[in-house]
């Protein structure tokens, strides 16, 4: 995949130190369906990581689901986010979520943080 709207590994977070910093020092904001953690780095790319765990989520096929939604709103906007690290985690009511319902949480919260 070519183009501005690219995902690349540079604009993951991958290291638990860094979801740990994260999640241990960054802002939290909550919103119906998802947590969002956001740990503010000036002067760096914007990165993402989503930690959504099993016992929230129990079906991989919602997890993924959530996972791709939660990627395709951070590629969106992941220029306006730049000096963020974001890090999503879930609500165990995300599972029955609609994508429709699932997408307006994410963009509630990207919107609460910019």
């Amino acid at each position: 995949m070519a183009g501005p709207l690219r995902f690349p590994r540079s604009a993951r977070l991958l290291a638990k130190a860094a979801f740990d910093a994260a999640f241990g020092r960054g802002a939290r904001f909550g919103g119906q369906f998802l947590r969002l953690h956001v740990l503010m780095l000036p002067g760096e790319p914007a990165r993402l990581g989503c930690a959504l765990a099993k016992r929230s989520i129990p079906l991989s096929t919602d997890r993924n689901r959530v996972r791709r939604q939660v990627r395709e709103a951070f590629r969106h906007q992941r220029d306006a986010l730049a000096g963020r690290q974001l890090v999503f985690s879930a609500k165990p009511e995300a599972a029955k979520a609609s994508n429709p319902a699932v997408r307006a949480d994410i963009e509630r919260l990207l919107g609460e943080e910019l």
